[in-house]
């Protein structure tokens, strides 16, 4: 049995994370931890599927339903840290396994590790998963903290003062960009040089260290076809359950918030989506225009998540599976495909009882042909361009997968024939 275990069941939407770590906190003695930043917020229970009190089992749940949606002031990954480390600790106290459960990576991330997180003295970044509210006096010298701005514009701005990061950074990708900007701003470094720096030697791709020894990952995925027929019908199925009316009642209650920020709840997948069928005055929602609104806001949400469970994969491929390749010590990690339902439970418990025993556990990231390669680096960030298609891209996966691609071949082929033509006239 391990000494001082804790358990992270992160991954993608819709995947059962929530039964898996009940039934484990059941069978271990164990307290959940919630890592899914928009069931953070008070309400919205259908709409983030936070977990019934019967689905609960009587296992206590940390870290839900805790912030107030009309709250302007900031809640950052670095409170969420410090917050959750906090918890481990009374949990552990208390004789109880604390389990990490969710869907935020990148928070799960700051806590699976040391170090992983640039500290700045500004308490509100635009790393920010729950706001990424801003104050004028921050936008004198640095374009970034300006909405005006293009994202090209701020791009520009980051590659005067940090080509390294620039390089890695899409354009398009505003947040991150400003975030690097903001770095610059409060330390004077680039935030390149502070990664560097953060890095303990040359055999891992990321900075930073285990910081429980005792850590299992449990990541849960499903095939994109069944993963994306379950997250359809979990929409359906919050419609049943009552989707409107509490959607209704939120927005009456914050209306204000959701109308003035693009950022905190309004992030929410499953409200957002709904905002024009709510601006509607009341009589005209039942209305086939209001139907109509509606129904999109429902397409809207099947979008979005499935879209949101791709970028859950990424992260797990290019952000945990390569610290596995390297001398130091890493998180026993495992992937549990949850394609069958039927073994949700028993497949994860498996997982759980061998690692429990001693047995540690790391997921094959060999690979045998380029689809399944895991980037490192710069290999997996590097912006690239094809001019051919007009088309920025970050990452030389990407970069393959786009000129073998029928719209790049297209583009070749026609390049080819203008050519011709032009060496004939």
């Amino acid at each position: 049995m391990r000494k001082s275990p804790i358990i992270f069941v992160i991954g993608c939407t819709g995947t059962g994370k929530s039964d898996l770590g009940v039934a484990i906190a059941k069978k271990y003695g164990g307290e959940v931890i919630s890592v899914d930043s928009m069931q953070f917020y008070r309400g919205l229970d259908i709409a983030t599927n936070k977990i019934t009190e019967d689905e609960a089992e009587g296992i206590p749940h940390h870290m839900m339903s805790f912030l107030n949606p009309s709250d302007p002031s900031a809640y950052n990954v670095h409170q969420f840290r410090e917050a959750t480390l906090d918890l481990i600790q009374k949990i552990r106290s208390r004789s109880k396994i604390p389990i990490i459960v969710g869907g935020t990576t990148y928070y799960a991330e700051s806590v699976l590790y040391e170090n992983n997180l640039i500290e700045t003295t500004s308490s509100t970044n635009s790393d920010d998963v729950i706001t990424k509210s801003r104050t004028s006096s921050e936008s004198s010298s640095v374009a970034s903290e300006s909405d005006d701005v293009t994202n090209l514009a701020l791009w520009e701005e980051l590659k005067r003062v940090d080509e390294h990061s620039a390089n890695l950074l899409h354009p398009n990708n505003r947040y991150r960009v400003q975030r690097a900007l903001q770095i610059f701003k409060e330390t004077g470094i680039p935030k390149s040089q502070l990664v560097q720096q953060q890095k303990a030697d040359d055999t891992v791709d990321l900075g930073g260290k285990l910081r429980f020894d005792d850590s299992l990952v449990i990541y849960m995925d499903a095939t994109p076809e069944v993963l994306e027929e379950r997250l359809d019908g979990r929409v359906d199925k919050m419609i049943r359950m009552g989707l409107k009316k509490e959607l209704v009642e939120f927005y009456d209650e914050h209306k204000s918030q959701i109308h003035q920020s693009k950022y905190g709840v309004m992030q929410c997948i499953g409200l957002k989506e709904f905002v024009p069928w709510l601006a509607m005055d009341p009589p005209e929602r039942d209305t086939p225009k209001g139907d109509k609104l509606f129904k999109k806001g429902c397409d809207d949400v099947k979008l979005h998540t499935r879209q949101y469970a791709r970028r859950q994969r990424r992260w797990y491929r290019s952000r945990l599976l390569i610290r596995s390749d390297g001398d130091r010590k890493m998180a026993s990690t495992k992937m549990l495909d949850t394609s069958d339902k039927t073994k949700i439970i028993s497949d994860g418990m498996a997982i759980v009882d061998q690692w429990m025993g001693g047995v540690d556990l790391f997921e094959d990231i060999s690979t045998e042909n380029s689809k399944n390669t895991v980037m490192k680096g710069q290999d997996a960030n590097v912006l690239l361009r094809c001019e051919l298609c007009d088309i920025s891209m970050t990452g030389k996966d990407n970069w393959q997968r786009h000129i073998d691609g029928k719209k790049h071949k297209h583009s070749v082929k026609k390049a080819k024939e203008q050519q011709q033509q032009q060496n004939l006239g």
